[in-house]
């Protein structure tokens, strides 16, 4: 419990590498002491049965749904109350929030650009009669899966930071109006005139962010119906023969590799009110693609992600050069002169 009340958002992160170290390990014991290249279905020569097919996808494009409609709503999400009384209703654009949401997004499309690239790299076509060495299915399910909850604690404690700083100037506003009021302020202590922010209690963080607005119900229910139709979409993915052993845990090693990549990098930027930070989040995930791309070149592998997807991502990246450049130095200026 020690470790929860200092950081669920490390905790996440020591999971995410625990995971991440299981896999590798369960992967290197099974290949020598157990056959993982079989497909539970010999599904090479069967004709496609468009209602199999479409049954498939179905829950595939219910989990992808989910996940937009959990990213819109926490980009609108207001969850927390000061002094018992929301300000700007139970839904407020934050365009810090759409920052890392769209930071996550833009991540995994560098990370399924390497899924894309190992599938041609590994040739592994068991189960297919193409290049099918790493899950897409189980990179994608498993990422979003540690991904969303990792959203709900972030864009919380950013919220919860505003609480704090709104608090913070209220009291010094209310403490200076007083003072000039009073011709000479009499104080026991010096620091009775200095407003001090309370400490994060974690728990109650979080109790707050499940309690306070009753739109969160709508996260829990969608991450809810994420989970069930993730389970179904990857039981059909083994039970019918999409995917080997191997190919599974290659796709779960990729994804929790990168979902630790990215709690370590977000960690060590944290402040999104600061250009610095945000320009050194944008610069490693500009980074991570170069990389990604160049590899793709070199295997002469072309990019997994048609025009109009490579056009929106490019759009979203120039927003998260916007927002590092002017929007996070507006954020600094106008609470220095708040302050003053």
């Amino acid at each position: 419990m020690k470790i929860i009340r200092q950081s669920s958002l490390g905790n996440i992160q020591v999971f995410s590498f625990l995971l991440f170290s299981a896999t590798i390990i369960g992967t290197l014991i099974s290949n020598y002491f157990f056959n993982i290249d079989y497909c539970a279905k010999e599904r090479i020569y069967e004709s496609k049965k468009v209602s199999t097919q479409f049954f498939h996808h179905f829950h595939l494009i219910t989990s992808f749904a989910c996940v937009i409609l959990i990213a819109l709503q926490l980009a609108f999400w207001n969850p927390l109350k000061l002094n018992s009384e929301r300000i700007g209703g139970r839904f407020r654009f934050n365009d810090r929030s759409v920052f890392l949401l769209l930071f996550t997004l833009l991540w995994y499309g560098a990370t399924y650009c390497l899924c894309y690239l190992l599938k041609r790299i590994l040739d592994d076509k068991t189960c297919n009669r193409t290049h099918n060495s790493v899950s897409g299915h189980f990179l994608f399910h498993s990422f979003y899966f540690i991904a969303i909850p990792y959203w709900f604690l972030t864009i919380g404690r950013l919220h919860n930071k505003q609480m704090k700083e709104m608090k913070e100037m209220k009291e010094s506003e209310k403490l200076s109006s007083s003072s000039k009021n009073q011709k000479s302020p009499k104080f026991k202590n010096s620091k009775e005139r200095i407003p001090t922010m309370e400490p994060r209690h974690e728990l109650r963080l979080i109790k707050r962010l499940f309690t306070e607005n009753i739109t969160s119900l709508l996260i829990i229910i969608f991450y809810g119906l994420y989970i069930y139709s993730s389970y179904v979409n990857l039981d059909k993915t083994w039970v019918d023969g999409f995917h080997s052993l191997r190919q599974i845990l290659y796709g779960l090693i990729l994804s929790f590799l990168s979902l630790y990549l990215l709690l370590f990098v977000t960690s060590k930027c944290n402040n999104l009110d600061k250009k610095s930070s945000c320009l050194k989040l944008v610069l490693s995930l500009g980074g991570f693609w170069i990389i990604s791309i160049l590899l793709l070149n070199y295997f002469n592998t072309r990019i997994p992600f048609k025009m109009f997807e490579l056009v929106l991502f490019s759009l979203c990246y120039l927003f998260l050069i916007y927002f590092s450049i002017y929007r996070s130095k507006n954020l600094v200026e106008s609470k220095k002169i708040k302050k003053d």
